[in-house]
């Protein structure tokens, strides 16, 4: 039996639930989302605490790993990609953060007409629902909820006033009218319950929306420089009526649009592929956030997430989320964030967030710890890497606009053979210096008596590194990925050699194909991604169905 429908969505990811959902509130048209992964519903999906059930799990994530990093001393980096409905907002820090107004206005000056901050605004607040903020910049109604993160207590509250007390401005809102500051952040939990795409957007499945998963797209069907379909690895073949939208995400769609002959000629020419078209954008301007990661130990294990590791702590905070939802477990473990600006406030470079645990969450890092007994479940709740949870602070020191660009490259033409991934972390030298002080700035606040008198001294490789070249090389012992990728099918103007995308997302030179993901970002942004890819989703909707965008909003 053949299946036809109107739109084909390659990818149930962040992005791919929000379309899907969106396209079918029009009943006359056919939907079909196709997903390599299973449905979304695993109990530790659902549970904010239980990340480290996801995280690293074949079923669950992807397991993507970079090339050798030639600026980070030759390591690798790993990076979790989620692999089921709802994509990596199954496995993300559930931060609720979009970019600032200048990040969008870019687009915009780019020659991208309906992409500034006033045209993505309206769908911002359409997506959102906001459990307790009800002003111009929030959406109450939207499917995707929002709360304060929940796990907020001693230790946050300590390093708030000890950014206070190192010249940081304490916010209400960054999400608001301004952004550089320290403040609680907000979460995409709700009830208890993470806000998933594939849960926001698709409990209720419409009949006009048909919903495949465990079926990896393998290829874009072409009929000269039309598509027409998605082949599945086993072999199924879909078709479609209408447009084809690939949402894989950073790395999956530059990856599918090569397999398909939709790349860089001479590079698909080299992996044995017959290039359709000629778009050497495809897999080219790779941004990603890069992390610095700081250390310090502690005593004060009655503070830090760390104590649920004990196997009755564990059992008690997974029995009372499953009895109400509540507790520890149904919030995420990041509360706490800080913006820092070295010259404009509108301007951030550097987004900090606070961990009140020590954790390793490069898999590529260091052999795999051994639990005892007593800490196995625990440790599943809680760490995202091969080590257990420590007592301390973590400050994770987030690069926002690197001048770092990386790549998507083909391994082989086996569509089951991951790509390589070059991140090119450093390879602009003026990241790092940049890096270097933002960690003066965070020593700053950590030796704050408020939040110091909890701590005893950085940890390995940043104890007694005071040098230059001694945070450096810590900085390059101690980096990994930011779990921001973009830009690697982005869009441009007309006159961009490099655009794969004009500014309705469709792919140039092909007729019935367009990407919505965090690929099609045209530069990097200001703070976490997940709910711009959202917002992204909710524009694309109105661009494919032909309706009229909403209208600007430009709040005071």
């Amino acid at each position: 039996m053949t299946l036809e429908f109107d739109y084909l969505i390659a990818g149930g990811g962040s992005a791919g639930c929000a379309l899907a959902a969106r396209l079918s509130e029009d009943k006359s048209v056919s939907v079909c989302l196709i997903e390599a992964g299973g449905n979304g519903r695993n109990l530790f999906i659902k549970m904010p605490a239980g990340n480290g059930f996801v995280f690293g799990n074949p079923k669950l994530d992807w397991g993507y790993q970079s090339i050798p990093q030639k600026h980070l001393n030759g390591r690798t980096i790993y990076f979790p990609r989620g692999k089921s409905l709802g994509g990596s907002s199954i496995v993300n820090g559930m931060i609720y953060m979009r970019g600032i107004p200048s990040d969008y206005n870019r687009w915009r000056q780019m020659g991208l007409p309906g992409w500034s901050y006033s045209d993505l605004l309206p769908y911002f607040k359409k997506s959102e629902g906001s459990k307790h903020r009800k002003d111009q910049f929030h959406g109450i109604n939207g499917p995707l909820k929002i709360e304060p993160s929940s796990n907020f207590g001693k230790l946050e509250e300590a390093f708030i006033n000890s950014a206070v007390k190192a010249g940081h401005k304490k916010i209400n809102d960054f999400n608001g009218s301004e952004r550089t500051g320290v403040s609680r952040l907000d979460s995409t939990v709700s009830n208890g319950v993470r806000q998933s795409s594939a849960i926001a957007y698709l409990t209720n499945v419409p009949k006009n929306l048909k919903v495949i998963t465990k079926q990896q797209v393998s290829k874009i069907l072409l009929n000269k420089n039309r598509a027409i379909g998605l082949e599945t690895l086993e072999g199924n073949r879909i078709f479609c009526r209408k447009e084809i939208i690939i949402c894989q995400g950073a790395f999956g769609t530059p990856h599918l649009l090569m397999l398909s002959g939709i790349g860089p000629a001479d590079h698909l020419t080299e992996n044995g592929i017959e290039p359709v078209i000629n778009l050497p954008g495809v897999g080219a301007s790779l941004a990603d956030h890069v992390i610095a990661s700081m250390q310090y130990s502690s005593n004060r294990i009655d503070l830090s997430h760390a104590r649920h590791q004990r196997l009755d702590k564990a059992i008690f905070l997974m029995a009372r989320w499953l009895f109400n939802g509540k507790g520890p477990g149904g919030g995420a473990f990041w509360s706490t964030g800080l913006f820092h600006a070295f010259n404009d406030p509108k301007f951030p470079e550097l987004e900090v967030f606070m961990t009140p645990m020590i954790v390793e969450e490069n898999l590529d890092k260091g052999s795999y710890e051994k639990t005892p007994l007593l800490q196995h479940f625990g440790r599943k709740l809680l760490v995202r890497g091969r080590k257990i949870a420590r007592p301390g602070v973590q400050i994770d020191i987030n690069q926002e606009r690197p001048k770092s660009l990386g790549s998507i490259k083909l391994a082989s033409s086996n569509p089951r053979e991951y790509p390589l991934i070059d991140p090119n972390y450093f390879s602009n030298s003026e990241d790092l210096e940049e890096l270097v002080k933002g960690v003066a700035v965070m020593r700053k606040v950590m030796q704050q008596n408020e939040i110091s008198k909890y701590l005893n001294s950085e940890i390995s490789p940043w104890f007694n590194s005071n040098t230059k070249s001694e945070i450096v090389e810590s900085i390059k012992q101690s980096a990994y990925t930011g779990h921001h990728p973009c830009s690697t099918a982005r869009m441009g103007a007309d006159n961009d050699p490099m655009a794969v995308l004009d500014a309705k997302l469709r792919v140039r030179g092909m007729i019935g194909l367009r990407v919505c993901d965090a690929s099609v970002m045209p530069t990097q942004i200001t703070g976490n991604l997940y709910a711009t890819v959202i917002a992204i989703a909710e524009k694309a909707s109105d661009l494919i169905l032909n309706r009229s965008p909403l209208a600007e909003e430009f709040p005071n």
